[in-house]
């Protein structure tokens, strides 16, 4: 005769080891792909706030030599096509695409300035400037953001 009693015990043990067995798999992976997330979150801020500096250094070249050359943002284009805005805080990503629309705006005025044939040197530097506050305001957020 089939003892249901120990038949019963015996497969709800079997379930809750399949159970906890799935859950610690499950558990392990988010661990590992936050961990990664992470890594790469950190990547990230690095090699923002180096093309930031990197700016700055441009700019300050700029206005010590009087060379008035349009910015690279192609840093932060790569940045937007590989997808990888969405590891920064959403309020770090609109300051930084803010910032870079900054540069992006300084490039345009730079080339209608060149096509008109006339450097118009005030409002250059004077973009030049509002760049340099939007970056040191971006490095400020990625350095609280990094900690």
């Amino acid at each position: 005769m089939i003892q249901w009693d120990s038949l019963i015990v015996e497969m709800l043990i079997l379930a809750a080891i399949i159970w906890f067995t799935v859950y610690l798999e499950h558990w392990t992976y988010r661990r590992t792909e936050k961990q990664k997330e992470q890594k790469e979150r950190k990547n990230l801020i690095i090699f923002i706030d180096d093309d930031l500096k990197q700016r700055l250094r441009f700019i300050d070249e700029s206005q010590q030599f009087k060379d008035y050359k349009p910015f690279f943002t192609d840093m932060w284009d790569a940045v937007v096509l590989a997808g990888n805005q969405s590891l920064l805080p959403f309020n770090v990503f609109q300051n930084l695409q803010r910032t870079y629309s900054w540069m992006k705006y300084y490039n345009n005025e730079l080339d209608i300035t060149n096509k008109s044939g006339k450097i118009d040197e005030k409002v250059l530097e004077e973009l030049l400037q509002d760049v340099r506050k939007r970056i040191n305001g971006s490095l400020a957020l990625l350095k609280v953001e990094a900690k």
